[in-house]
């Protein structure tokens, strides 16, 4: 009984040895090697026609091509293109692709084909010029806009089937709040992708660059009568008082603010009006900003001419 299990334990190991050993010497393989094609614009381009596999020959033990094996099975060689291609299989295109099996031990690899192809087809396209939607913007304290805010870019292209594509009559931006804005400055808002909701439609981004032109403000304060346009010169209208104080937020690049570029108006009152009239400011330079006026509204008394 012991002879027999000593036999089998005997035969173990010297098959094992054996496969070890046979394992060991180097013999060439053939395997496929599974390419992944990228670097073209996916949203404009389809694949039409693209090789899938490359069939190369490599010399190595057992052991070095099970692993590049299951190597090449997770991670397939990736192949940079710009557009249609027929692409050679020389030496430089195999290294790269020994460097990226360089863990397998594989240090010689060759192939039997000479090229690969990869045939794009292009979609259709439709240009959309994005807006904004729901989009508040928060400057700090003596801060605001100073000029238009500049969108890039201005046109968002949508590629797919053009049936599809009169579907999607706008693409705005998603709901946001940029808050304690002090500078001029670029801003990275996403867009709302309805493009989504069609299998068949791609983008050619997901988001634009929202450049807004900032200025700091100086605060003063100037006095300027009260006008009443509109009242009949038979009927003497007088304001209590004659005169207010509007304080405005100046650019710092803009002159000195005179009295005669702002406008105080009331308007005209009604029969059964209040004893108070609000005082609007109608007139005031470009780019500058009202941040009060003082009092707000004024008295009148009507004195009607003899």
């Amino acid at each position: 009984m012991f002879r027999h299990r000593s036999f089998w334990i005997i035969l173990i190991i010297t098959a094992f040895v054996w496969l070890m050993a046979t394992m060991s010497e180097h013999s060439d393989y053939t395997l496929p090697v599974k390419l992944r094609w990228e670097g073209f614009d996916s949203a404009r381009y389809v694949v039409s026609n693209a090789d899938t596999a490359l069939t190369v020959t490599i010399n190595a033990d057992a052991f070095q091509a099970i692993s590049f094996f299951l190597t090449a099975d997770r991670q397939p060689f990736a192949i940079r293109v710009q557009g249609d291609t027929v692409l050679k299989v020389n030496s430089l295109l195999l290294n790269s692709l020994i460097k990226q099996f360089q863990q397998s031990g594989i240090k010689d690899i060759t192939s039997p084909v000479e090229t690969l192809r990869l045939t794009l087809a292009e979609r259709h396209r439709k240009g959309y010029c994005p807006t904004l939607k729901q989009t508040q913007f928060q400057f700090a304290d003596q801060c605001g806009l100073y000029g238009s805010p500049v969108i890039e870019p201005d046109t968002v292209w949508l590629f797919g089937d053009s049936a599809t594509l009169d579907k999607i009559t706008q693409l705005t931006t998603q709901s946001a709040t940029i808050s304690g804005i002090t500078d001029s400055g670029w801003y990275t808002l996403a867009l709302d992708p309805v493009w989504t909701r069609y299998r068949d439609i791609h983008s050619s981004t997901d988001s634009i660059r929202l450049f807004l032109p900032v200025i700091r403000y100086a605060e003063t304060t100037i006095t300027v009568p009260v006008t009443t346009p509109g009242v009949n010169p038979s009927i003497g209208l007088r304001t209590i008082p004659e005169r207010v104080n509007v304080t405005l937020w100046v650019p710092s690049n803009l002159p000195d603010i005179a009295p005669s570029q702002v406008q105080a108006e009331v308007p005209l009152p009604a029969g059964n009006a209040d004893d108070k009239l609000p005082v609007r400011i109608t007139r005031f330079p470009d780019l500058t900003r009202v941040k009060q006026v003082n009092p707000p509204e004024v008295q009148y008394v009507i004195i009607k001419n003899k």
